[in-house]
């Protein structure tokens, strides 16, 4: 009987699922706040997520790693949010199977028969699947957001609890100011 995740030896580097080689592209691909309103509000909704500024982190977060240089990014990283699938096996195993409904939502994101084949893949090409679990990355480690939580809070955020290799906050608001042509607030 296969795993519900496959581990991480089983996706090599040369077995890569598809968008992790265009990972840095994601903005060229679809204007940042198309993938706000088209992907990332429509994700968080489904999960139940209604925290201020919410949206604003995740989409701070994919513009960020997406645009990391490879250094910074984790080894492994899949897709514009470069999660390992370390870190997506430890989300599942270690997370989420303690709570089943959650879970349950999770998984209605990703695709029926690609994620029992290569549930790793999902984290590059399904993007409404890759952003929940970016946000569980978050939530897991109960993080706070309020109405007062500015930009250059949810930078300092990212830097502190989203896994990469020495992305600072600047990195996270350099990101934004280049999606956004150099506009500095979460309302963008």
């Amino acid at each position: 009987m296969r795993p519900l995740l496959a581990s991480p030896s089983d996706t090599t580097p040369g077995n890569q699922p598809p968008g992790s080689a265009l990972a840095a592209q994601i903005t060229s691909l679809l204007p940042a706040d198309s993938l706000r309103q088209g992907i990332i509000v429509p994700t968080l909704s489904w999960l139940g997520i209604t925290e201020h500024g919410a949206d604003s982190l995740l989409l701070g977060t994919l513009l960020a790693c997406a645009s990391l240089p490879a250094d910074k990014r984790p080894a492994g990283a899949i897709g514009p949010f470069a999660i390992t699938p370390e870190y997506h096996l430890s989300l599942w195993d270690d997370y989420l199977a303690q709570d089943p409904d959650l879970a349950s939502r999770v998984r209605g994101l990703a695709s029926q028969r690609g994620f029992l084949q290569d549930p790793h893949a999902e984290l590059g090409f399904n993007l409404g699947y890759a952003s929940a679990i970016a946000w569980l990355i978050y939530q897991r480690q109960a993080i706070c957001l309020n109405e007062h939580t500015d930009l250059r809070g949810l930078a300092r955020l990212w830097q502190t609890a989203y896994p990469h290799q020495g992305g600072r906050a600047s990195d996270f608001l350099a990101a934004w100011r280049r999606a956004f042509n150099n506009e500095g607030s979460i309302s963008a």
